[in-house]
């Protein structure tokens, strides 16, 4: 039988390297049989794709794969058979304390959504549109459980590589395919769905509710058809991991106990022979791999890598997970600095007290743009109707342009609501609410604090970590190895950090849809958000949800190791053929994007620009 063995862990930001290819498997073989190596990689492919074994990353120690003796002289055959299963290599009951502690916070984290729905829904939305909501709920409820899903697998390795109470690779799977599910196929449905609304023809018969599921439907089932042939042709051609492995061959021996660098030196080819003592219950030596019941033998390893040919239910989620890395890239990077910009200079150009002679004068302006936008709009909204009366190619193409022009009179709207509204505050309330504004800048000076903190992790552990390089420091992981102690501390501490991410998301897109025209933008208002607005902000943070966790298990791999999320996100997905750049250029664009537009601000400071005669307040 094989038993798992785990060398010593040294300090993660120190361990030198014996390899640049990355993670690595170790894969213990007997020196007497050169023929088992393939046996072993071959084995040690198979159990990768049931994803029961391959848990490593760079920092983490790496497994040794030993086999266990019964005492006698013919346990040294180098006949080896595989256990498939963790459980069998160790015994682990399930906490309990943990079990109840993860259902009462998923109740949580329902009620929650629940209460975000609620909160920001629109008073004509209030008692209908259930379905809708249950995909708002649902949405809210998975991106949460995804990003806890990490600290949950934390807590039940408990920094063990043997511990596993809980089956966190199934529940893993299964949460990120529900995902999937639901991002590709309930909200889009639901957005076409209400597309169809806006897009009918309220004097045509067929507007009610079976034309807008029909329109939906027209949209939603071509987009699964091709991307479902997508999915099944890059399945087949590179549906693959190649994962970087070591190879260590040398006596092999029942041990639970090691504490060496394989052969004894760090080096990525080498002989050595050890010369080690001390012995089991049963008289066979307990320390070394190269010493088989007192025998000295030679040992040696080297480097190479296996093709792993990942589970289908895998590689759908990686490629689900490329639009959430897009968005999260984009609209991430954006919202890094986007957020406590926004908040700080909210503070420093808060509404001043003015007097009723120039709060007449501001709103006669305001009244005279909105009935310019008032034409507008009955003008675009007779033009929407005939455009759709037709489904030639002319009309196609007027179709776009009456789609950006569309965009960007509802921009125009925003922008009029905000700087009303601020009139509002500035006559009314003299200067609007001062303890609303100071938290204003206190939410500012803890976005800078978090984004500076992400930006610096990115920069000096993130990017060397997944260009295959030594990071210059742990930083993060660091200080959550620290508070991991303390109950819910280091939870709390990794929630704020990973929901920051998903925060800076929404806010990304909200930005740059005010200056893209292309850019959907859907602005999410206390007590006034229609609810096509609240599923598509919903379905956003969903499939960033997906980017956001492997992000979070990379950046956080000392914090994370041993669990499963670094076996699904850190070994099996981030080493797909070809897809293993594509996620490292998303790492490195969420830091560029970040710094071009932190460059962006400081030269095009928050200035006023005109539209149709009035000042505006933008970027």
């Amino acid at each position: 039988m094989l038993l798992l063995g785990i060398p010593h862990l040294e300090a993660s930001g120190n361990r030198k390297r014996t390899s640049s290819k990355g993670p690595s498997i170790p894969i213990a073989t007997d020196q007497n049989t050169v023929s088992s190596t393939l046996s072993w990689i071959s084995t040690v492919t198979e159990l990768a794709t049931e994803s029961t074994f391959i848990s490593t990353i760079q920092q983490q120690p790496r497994p040794t794969l030993l086999p266990a003796v019964d005492g006698s002289a013919s346990s040294a055959s180098p006949n080896l058979t595989l256990v498939t299963s963790t459980t069998a290599v160790v015994s682990s009951t399930v906490d309990i304390a943990l079990v109840i502690t993860s259902v009462v916070f998923a109740v949580l984290i329902i009620l929650a959504a629940v209460y975000f729905l609620v909160y920001f829904q629109h008073p004509d939305d209030k008692w209908v549109a259930w379905f809708p909501k249950i995909v708002v709920v649902l949405c809210i409820s998975l991106a949460a459980y995804n990003i806890f899903l990490l600290p949950l697998d934390v807590a039940n390795q408990r920094g063990e590589f043997y511990r596993s109470a809980i089956p966190m690779t199934q529940i893993q799977l299964a949460f990120y395919i529900a995902t999937t599910i639901i991002s590709i196929v309930a909200v889009p449905f639901t957005v076409f769905y209400y597309e169809g609304i806006d897009d009918s023809d309220e004097s045509d018969e067929k507007s009610g509710g079976q034309s807008q599921i029909a329109y939906a439907l027209k949209w939603l089932i071509p987009t699964l058809v091709f991307a479902s042939a997508v999915i099944i042709v890059m399945y087949y051609f590179i549906g693959s991991a190649v994962i970087p492995v070591t190879v260590v061959t040398g006596g092999l021996y029942l041990t639970t106990a090691v504490d060496f660098d394989y052969c004894g030196v760090s080096s990525n080819i080498t002989n050595a022979i050890l010369t080690v003592s001390g012995t089991d219950s049963k008289g066979v030596t307990t320390f070394g791999a190269n010493n088989m019941m007192g025998v000295v033998q030679s040992c040696y390893m080297f480097d190479t890598s296996v093709n792993v040919k990942v589970s289908p239910l895998v590689y759908i989620v990686a490629v689900v997970s490329l639009c959430g890395w897009v968005l999260f890239t984009i609209f991430g990077g954006v919202g890094l600095v986007a957020i406590p910009y926004d908040f700080i200079n909210d503070f420093k150009f808060r509404p001043k007290p003015i007097n009723a002679a120039e709060y007449k004068s501001r709103k006669t302006v305001i009244g005279e743009e909105a009935k310019k936008l008032l034409e507008a709009g009955k003008t675009l909204m007779e033009e929407i109707k005939n455009v759709y009366r037709g489904a030639t190619i002319r009309n196609a193409r007027r179709r776009n342009t009456i789609k950006n022009r569309e965009r960007n009179f509802r921009k125009d709207v925003l922008l009029l609501e905000y700087h009303y509204r601020r009139l509002e505050d500035s006559y009314r309330m003299q200067g609007g609410n001062f303890i609303l504004q100071i938290l204003q800048l206190i939410c500012g000076i803890v976005g800078a604090i978090l984004s500076t903190c992400w930006g610096i992790h990115i920069g000096i552990f993130l990017i060397p970590t997944v260009l295959d390089q030594n990071p210059l420091s742990p930083f993060l992981n660091d200080l959550f190895n620290a508070v991991g102690g303390v109950a819910f501390v280091g939870t709390a501490l990794y929630a704020v950090f990973s929901f920051y991410l998903l925060g800076c998301v929404i806010k990304g897109n909200a930005k740059l849809g005010m200056r893209i025209v292309f850019v959907v933008i859907h602005p999410m208002k206390v007590g006034e958000t229609m609810m096509n607005s609240l599923v598509f902000n919903a379905g956003i943070v969903l499939i960033s949800s997906l980017s956001v966790a492997q992000f979070c298990a990379l950046a956080f791999a000392n914090y994370a190791q041993f669990t499963s999320t670094q076996s699904v996100f850190g070994v099996q997905i981030q080493n797909l053929v070809y897809l293993k750049y594509v996620y490292i250029g998303f790492i490195v664009g969420v830091l560029g994007i970040a710094v071009i537009t932190a460059i962006y601000v400081v030269y095009r400071p928050y200035k006023k620009e005109k539209m149709g005669g009035m000042k505006l307040l933008t970027w």
